[in-house]
């Protein structure tokens, strides 16, 4: 799969991602996929080396991965490639660090209230969701990082 319009895609090795430098740095990389047709997105994260099996430590399919989700890979193959932009957010050198940013980033983007992002769980835990976090959630947590008085 090829991305069009790619800026660095004769001096960078990245395959199909799009970022403004060389991958391939650190544990793994934070994405996004943009369907540039039905105006949906998808968050993920990958590493850049195999964890399991006989491939343990050799580098993954990563320049050429799309995602682990069944429905965008179905779409994949049935349209042309033309309609989805491979967008590398930011590279992390550990995995714990790679795991909290895209754990983070769902949450941020609230995945999962909302049609845009075709996310259905983070971190393999799936559990529906009938309520977006609230304005005072918000306000008090920014108090107690603000290191605010909770007493008036």
């Amino acid at each position: 799969m090829q991305i069009p319009n790619s800026r660095n895609i004769n001096t960078l090795h990245n395959g199909h991602w799009l970022f403004d430098k060389q991958m391939g740095e650190g544990v793994g990389f934070i994405y996004v996929v943009r369907d540039t047709i039905m105006e949906t997105l998808y968050l993920g994260k990958k590493q850049y080396r195999a964890e399991r099996g006989i491939n343990k430590g050799k580098e993954s399919n990563w320049k050429k991965y799309v995602s682990s989700s069944k429905y965008l890979k179905e779409m994949y193959i049935n349209r042309p490639d033309e309609e989805f932009e491979f967008i590398c957010l930011e590279e992390y050198k550990t995995k714990g660090g790679l795991r909290y940013a895209e754990t983070w980033s769902l949450c941020y983007v609230n995945a999962l209230l909302t049609d845009t992002w075709l996310n259905g769980q983070i971190e393999k835990i799936t559990w529906k969701v009938n309520e977006s976090i609230t304005d005072k959630h918000k306000e008090r947590l920014n108090k107690i990082l603000e290191w605010e008085d909770f007493n008036d």
